[in-house]
């Protein structure tokens, strides 16, 4: 079972999710989503977690489409954070960690020089 609760402002959307996210649960979330991201316009998405028991594959799937889609994922649990830990290092979803990181012009110089991609 999932209870999925709306509270829209003129700055967010937030999302609160209570109880399992599994099955059928996903794909309603899923349109309940896609429908309301056709409102949000230039507003903050947010997906409250903190009341989330469990995330079967493909709700963890949902989440990192959610996420990569610019939804702010806020989780309290150590399992539900451990999830959303998981969905922001995934190749669907940079995190700053993962983005190239600066390289000083000398360096880059020596690497052009040596033939090193």
């Amino acid at each position: 079972m999932l209870k999925i609760t709306l509270h829209d402002s003129a700055s967010e959307l937030r999302f609160k999710l209570e109880g399992r996210l599994t099955g059928a649960w996903v794909a309603e979330l899923r349109q309940c989503w896609l429908t309301a991201r056709s409102t949000t316009q230039d507003r903050k998405t947010t997906l409250d977690l903190a009341d989330l028991d469990f995330v079967d594959p493909p709700g963890q799937a949902l989440l990192e489409e959610m996420h990569a889609d610019g939804v702010t994922l806020v989780a309290m649990s150590p399992f539900i954070r451990a999830i959303v830990d998981e969905v922001c290092r995934s190749r669907r979803c940079a995190t700053v960690e993962e983005q190239p990181q600066h390289v000083p012009r000398s360096s880059a110089t020596a690497r052009s020089d040596s033939g090193a991609v």
